[in-house]
This record gives C-alpha cells, structure tokens and sequence, in this order.
C-alpha cells in the first residue's frame, strides 16, 4: 500500500464513526475523504499496473475544490461567499474540462489546472483565517476543527502550487530531482489529510 493511502483511510474511518456527530460542514469535509478514496485506491491500481492515471486528475480536482467549497460555504456563511462560489467553481470546472479535451494528450500533467486550484483553495483558507481574526469567537482556535482543516490546506496547496509552477521545468533538468520533488509533494500529502483526521476527530467549541 502506498503510503499517501493510509492517512486518508484513517480520515475515511473517522468521518464514518464520527459522521452523526458531525456539523454540516465537516460532513462535507467526509464526503471529500470519501470522494478521494476511491480515486487514490484506482490511481495506486493503475500505477501497479504501469498504466499513466493522470487523466484522473480533472476528475480529482473539480470534485475537490466543488466539496470544499461547500466545507467554506457552511462555515463562513457569508452572503457573498455563497453568491460568488457557484460561479467560482463552474468557472474551474469549464477550464479544467477545455483545457483536458484541448490537450493533444490525455495523460500528460497539466499544470495550468493545478496551479488555479491551488490559487482557489488558498482564497477560500484566506477567507477562513480572516474570518477568525476579525471576530475573534473563538478562544482557543487549536480546539476548532475548521483551524486544523485550512491550516492543512495551507500547508498542502502553497507547496503544491510551487510544485505545478515548476514540476515541468525539473523533469527536463533533473529526473531524480523531480522525483524528490513528488516525494516531498507525498510528505505534504500525508499532512494535509493528518489534518483532516484530527479535525474530523475534534469536537467543536461551542
């Protein structure tokens, strides 16, 4: 088993057992886990095989950025974030369609994509972190699953965003180095979804 697998098992079972217990918007983080699953078990199973899974990867990051638009939807409950994110996402999920069916082939990365995801996730943390120190509600924000959730994301998507910029450019000038690139890329992985288990083990403040 793939190590970037495990952690997200873990998440999986914990949104399980926890799910009745859970707010809205941290049910929404579940399903997210729920939705990942299968796309990494699918992925692992084509690269035992030596097959390219990138195709997966539209899939994997409209589906993404739609459920956690949901996750920040519910927890912001901002009128202008409500009006604004059904276009955000419409708006990425068009691009992410034309630029995978312009692509001369299927299963070549395509950074463009990564890179605007990256750009979006880290908006709606943004949001989220403003939030949190306009009102100040919140005592102890280590205690708010929603701090674990967009500190993850922050931590995963600014690395990543780096990685898409330049992942191209260091295939061509050093195979082992973008090799130790994705591995680091895996590390952030594994952290992101740490992240989530611990938020979706959390019980939140009242």
């Amino acid at each position: 088993m793939r190590l970037t697998l495990v952690p997200v098992l873990v998440a999986g079972i914990i949104g399980f057992i926890r799910y009745r217990h859970l707010p809205l918007n941290l049910r929404y983080l579940a399903g997210l886990v729920w939705f990942v699953l299968p796309i990494e078990i699918l992925g692992l199973v084509l690269l035992i095989l030596h097959r390219n899974n990138l195709f997966l990867m539209p899939i994997y990051m409209v589906g993404e950025t739609a459920l956690l638009g949901l996750v920040y939807r519910h927890t912001l409950q901002s009128r202008f974030f409500n009006r604004l994110m059904p276009w955000v996402v419409g708006g990425f999920a068009l691009y992410a369609v034309a630029d995978t069916l312009w692509a001369e082939n299927l299963t070549r990365f395509r950074p463009g994509q990564q890179v605007l995801q990256a750009v979006l996730v880290l908006g709606f943390v943004g949001l989220y972190f403003r939030k949190l120190l306009n009102e100040l509600q919140v005592p102890h924000p280590t205690r708010e699953p929603m701090f674990w959730v967009s500190t993850g994301l922050f931590i995963y998507f600014l690395g990543y965003l780096q990685i898409a910029l330049f992942s191209n450019y260091l295939l061509h000038y050093s195979r082992q180095l973008n090799h130790n690139i994705w591995a680091v890329h895996s590390l952030l992985y594994v952290v992101l979804h740490g992240c989530f288990s611990y938020a979706l083990w959390l019980r939140p403040q009242k």
